[in-house]
């Protein structure tokens, strides 16, 4: 969860630059219509997090690997949240 969901989507897009090279990965983005993997990430504030990852799995979506990103803050709050949806599932 952040406030700055871009500056977010920015940091990811720098730091996983390589992985849109890899085929088997870039096949996966092609497919979601992803430009590269910040593409595919959930940001934002709570309501919109929770949103996001609902609609996942209204969609059919059984799992999910979170990989809480930004301050140390930002990713306490972010594992919270998903501690309290998985308690409500």
């Amino acid at each position: 969860m952040t406030r700055e969901p871009e500056a977010r989507r920015t940091e990811l897009s720098e730091r996983f630059t390589q992985v849109q090279r890899i085929p088997s990965y870039r096949a996966v983005l092609d497919r979601e219509g992803a430009s590269g993997p910040a593409d595919t990430a959930v940001l934002g504030e709570e309501a919109a997090v929770e949103r996001a990852l609902r609609a996942l799995a209204e969609a059919g979506a059984t799992e999910l690997i979170a990989s809480p990103v930004g301050t140390p803050d930002e990713q306490s709050r972010t594992k919270e949240l998903l501690a309290a949806l998985s308690s409500r599932t």
